[in-house]
């Protein structure tokens, strides 16, 4: 049976795309694709295209998930992720053909503007990763979004901007069905990638092995963790709070320490171990559990746990391996 929801953290960036789908072919990425609809529609009209849908909501995943099952196609892909991290990490440049962008959350208060996904920082990315005419088409019922992103295209320089007849299936989605019953306007809008050259983005390096320290001494039966903010690699590091391991490891002096990384394309929920390694050895790692992405600033977890540690307690830092 085919995968069709993507294990995207067990991918290598750029993901092996003619790995991934068995076969080579154009390939499209949708961007918030609702129920999956128009994701269907496409993939059976065009065979040998291949489809990835990204989204950021459970329950637009498990519809699409069913809307795709249920249509039987083979050239789809979801990935439950957020589009500037996977745009920038999961494909190659040069490799995309088109990005859909149909009936994206307008953000309308002047004060959020910076969460509309059609800045001029995503359109940069963006046009780093299509191909040579490659497009971004956007659907919307929001005039002021509409010339929002207009004006951001513009402002890169690294667009055409066209306006063709939108394909009949657009305005079948979801939300544009909910739209037009409401009597609301949509609009839709092409932005092809010209000859001007984008900035490059380069794609994070896949560790050998997790981040980690080694300290020197004994782990003390507690230590007090108050929360505590760092700044890494343009991000957030938060450390909530630290656990002992469950009971009947007390021997090797175990703890997990909660950590949140905020980065501006990606949010982790992280877990630290500390382990009494040998009798006068602790090591400081990042867990495996729930395959955490290695950026920069998950790297400053790891940090942030080994300098909290080397201020409450008695360990020394002996090694840095992050």
């Amino acid at each position: 049976m085919t995968r069709v929801l993507l294990p995207w953290r067990r991918l290598p960036f750029p993901a092996d795309w003619d790995h991934v789908f068995g076969s080579s072919g154009p390939l499209h990425v949708e961007v918030g694709f609702g129920d999956g609809r128009f994701t269907v529609r496409r993939a059976q009209a065009e065979p040998e295209g291949r489809f990835v849908g990204l989204e950021v909501s459970s329950g637009s995943v498990q519809r699409a998930l069913r809307n795709v099952r249920r249509s039987n196609v083979g050239n789809v892909r979801i990935a439950k992720v957020g589009a500037e991290f996977a745009v920038r990490q999961l494909f190659e440049q040069a490799s995309l053909e088109s990005v859909v962008v149909n009936f994206p959350d307008p953000w309308p208060k002047a004060r959020h503007e910076k969460n509309r996904l059609l800045k001029p920082s995503f359109l940069r990315l963006a046009a780093s990763r299509l191909t040579d005419d490659g497009e971004i088409r956007l659907a919307t019922d929001h005039p002021e979004y509409m010339q929002f992103a207009r004006e951001s295209a513009a402002e890169t320089g690294l667009y055409d901007e066209l306006s063709p007849e939108p394909p009949a299936a657009v305005f079948e989605t979801k939300y544009a069905l909910k739209w037009r019953d409401q009597g609301k306007p949509l609009d839709y809008v092409v932005f092809r990638r010209n000859a001007r050259p984008a900035p490059a983005y380069p794609h994070l390096e896949r560790p050998t092995e997790m981040p980690h320290s080694l300290l020197r001494g004994k782990l003390p039966p507690t230590a007090t963790l108050a929360k505590t903010v760092g700044e890494h690699g343009g991000g957030h590091v938060v450390l909530h709070e630290a656990a002992a391991v469950l009971p009947g490891s007390e021997e090797r002096g175990s703890w997990l320490v909660r950590a949140t990384v905020d980065e501006p394309d990606l949010k982790q929920q992280l877990l630290v171990l500390v382990q009494q390694r040998t009798p006068d050895e602790v090591i400081v790692r990042l867990e495996t559990f729930g395959d955490p992405v290695v950026t920069p600033a998950v790297r400053g977890a790891v940090h942030e746990v080994t300098e909290w540690l080397s201020r409450e307690t008695a360990l020394e830092v002996r090694e840095r391996n992050y």
